[in-house]
């Protein structure tokens, strides 16, 4: 990617370093920020991870828990990179990050979504929305600048490939995506703790959310589209955490006559979150989440809401 060597200068220009991923943090932006911390701290940089939300369980292998804080003071740092964060808003840092704009902190960004603000925001962008994940684009400015990629880093690095690429099934795995997966797994990336992590740690409490959700499905063969809803209720009553709700979508896709799969459900704090995914390359998710002031990906893309669920017998209401 153009540009890899004015990101290399701002690092050697600078020692003390914020990594920010995003809201409800998922492999990719793990996975990222993991590799991006060793990669700064071989440099002999002083680097601090901040994340809004805890890490899931199921990437706890990546060791990342140790570091992470969920506030910070912007006059401690020289740069702030984020990392996988699709927008403003879904650092979770909004006010902290634009009085880091103002006080000339410099800001880069490091993602694969579509450009939104914090491209306009910065002019430090290493982006590329036809990578298949920030992990893809952290490898290859690695690979530009023959960064040494150690075990550790490899298996970070591999973990939001295989997040974001929904284990080598999604429409998003390239000849290069998987060139780079064999490189990494030939540098020490443990693929099948990646895999095992991820595919088979389900609580019994996530087990019965799932069930809920498939026994609430909603088939719409004349939109092409498979739709659940899961109240605030229901989830509760499974005792299931709001993070174990994310994988649902993705089950709801593999229903072959979907173009499309949507997933709706309240939150704690009252609001109602939309999650949309497609392996259709016809469909884009995205325009259908920007509606509601969401955004995303063409094929993956969500949505937040005000408001809450109310079942009327079997039927679904948003209020």
């Amino acid at each position: 990617m153009k540009k890899f060597k004015h990101l290399k200068k701002l690092i050697e220009e600078n020692n003390n370093f914020l990594l920010i991923g995003h809201l409800k943090p998922d492999g990719d932006t793990i996975g990222a920020i993991g590799a991006f911390e060793k990669y700064l701290q071989d440099q002999k940089k002083n680097v601090k991870i901040t994340l809004k939300d805890p890490i899931p369980e199921m990437f706890s292998y990546l060791n990342l828990k140790g570091f992470i804080s969920d506030d910070f003071l912007v006059k401690d740092f020289e740069v702030i990179i984020l990392l996988d964060c699709g927008d403003l808003k879904r650092t979770g840092f909004v006010d902290s990050i634009e009085t880091a704009k103002n006080e000339k902190i410099p800001i880069i960004n490091i993602d694969h979504h579509p450009k939104n603000d914090i491209w306009k925001m910065t002019k430090h962008n290493f982006a590329d929305p036809k990578a298949s994940s920030t992990c893809e684009i952290v490898y290859k400015f690695f690979e530009e600048q023959n960064v040494v990629i150690k075990p550790e880093s490899a298996t970070a690095l591999l973990s939001g490939i295989y997040n974001d690429t929904g284990g080598f099934k999604h429409v998003n795995t390239s000849d290069e995506v998987l060139r780079i997966a064999s490189r990494l797994m030939s540098l020490g990336a443990k693929f099948k703790k990646i895999s095992q992590s991820v595919n088979n740690t389900k609580s019994v409490e996530m087990l019965k959310l799932w069930g809920i959700a498939l026994e609430n499905i909603v088939d719409r063969p004349d939109l092409g589209l498979v739709i659940s809803v899961l109240t605030k209720d229901e989830i509760k009553s499974t005792g299931a955490s709001e993070e174990e709700v994310f994988g649902l979508v993705n089950l709801l896709a593999s229903a072959p006559e979907a173009k499309a799969s949507m997933l709706i459900y309240e939150t704690k704090d009252g609001r109602i979150r939309g999650s949309l995914r497609t392996e259709n390359k016809d469909v884009d998710v995205s325009r259908f989440a920007k509606l509601f002031g969401g955004g995303g990906h063409k094929r993956a893309s969500g949505f937040e809401i005000e408001g809450k669920i109310e079942k009327i017998k079997n039927n679904i209401r948003i209020l």
